[in-house]
């Protein structure tokens, strides 16, 4: 009889992980400088369940007193399929930063520049893109991330 609950439970546990999926907590940052460009800045955070994702988001919407910020927790094959490349490090088609979290959590910033405040992106010189890369690599080493690495986009894109 107990070898029949161990394959019960087991079957269970496997059964549990053959089906768990990932929570994504996606942050939306849009920042006007001085000079009046716009430009979002875009962070998922790879999370094991929903209560993860909450704490993730929360001390973000903070930032909500300061700039406009939009905040989602989100699951699911879609997203799966979505981010599947980033959070392998493949190349993508533009340039973003690759870095494990102080609680260990995969995290993949980007940036992209806009033609106003409430308009989509445009494609920004490598040059400023490098610049931006940078600082963030440097602010994150600052705060104690020492993995963070840039990861380059697809040639050609």
């Amino acid at each position: 009889m107990k070898k029949v609950w161990l394959l019960v439970l087991g079957g269970f546990f496997f059964t549990s992980l053959c089906f768990a999926q990932d929570y994504y907590a996606l942050v939306e940052v849009l920042i006007k400088n001085d000079a009046g460009t716009a430009f979002m800045m875009n962070t998922v955070t790879k999370l094991p369940d929903q209560q993860a994702c909450g704490k993730v988001l929360s001390p973000v919407n903070l930032l909500k007193t300061q700039y406009q910020v939009r905040t989602e927790c989100v699951s699911g094959d879609k997203w799966e399929k979505l981010f599947q490349d980033t959070f392998a490090n493949k190349p993508t088609g533009s340039i973003y930063i690759s870095y494990r979290d102080p609680s260990g959590y995969e995290t993949r910033v980007n940036s992209k520049v806009l033609a106003g405040a409430n308009s989509s992106p445009v494609d920004s010189p490598i040059k400023e893109t490098m610049l931006w890369a940078n600082a963030i690599i440097t602010a994150l080493e600052k705060g104690g991330i020492k993995n963070a690495r840039i990861i380059y986009p697809q040639k050609g894109k």
